[in-house]
């Protein structure tokens, strides 16, 4: 689990596995240890309208780093076109996904859509923060988790 609510950054790539392939090397260099442990990665993952690959370096120490190449026709394959590669969103988590959204609009925080889920991982739970709020950046508000061995991810542990 990433070490604190920064949880990961996104990036929007054209091809998943040579993202993969040349993150592996830039963290082999200037971060080693999130190549310690398992990648996460889903070859198959529904959100909305939009179908995806994605994969997450896995990082106790840090903010994790995560792609996703999104899949033909989709909302976020769409926008991968007419911007190229970039980054998606950022990620910082909080155990009260809806109460933390709430405070943010009553504090005047563009927010986006409502709670979102995944029927594969129905403990997570997800919320955005606008890019007009966030100076220009989406901001992924959701539920803490951390990977095992399996590479995949789990709730976080109340320790």
């Amino acid at each position: 689990m990433p070490s604190g609510p920064f949880a990961h950054v996104c990036l929007l790539v054209h091809d998943l596995d040579k993202a993969v392939e040349d993150w592996t090397k830039i963290l082999g260099v200037l971060d080693p240890r999130q190549l310690e442990k398992r990648l996460v990665r889903y070859d198959e993952f529904e959100g909305g309208e939009d179908r995806m690959r994605w994969a997450t370096f896995v990082s106790d120490h840090g903010a994790e780093i995560q792609m996703i190449e999104p899949g033909p026709d989709t909302p976020l394959w769409r926008r991968l076109q007419k911007h190229g590669e970039h980054v998606h969103h950022i990620c910082l988590t909080t155990k009260d996904v809806p109460g933390s959204l709430e405070k943010l609009k009553e504090s005047g925080v563009e927010t986006l859509g409502g709670i979102s889920s995944d029927p594969n991982m129905p403990w997570q739970e997800w919320g955005w923060v606008s890019g007009k709020s966030a100076h220009g950046v989406l901001v992924e508000v959701a539920k803490p988790y951390e990977t095992r061995d399996d590479g995949k991810w789990y709730p976080a542990s109340e320790t």
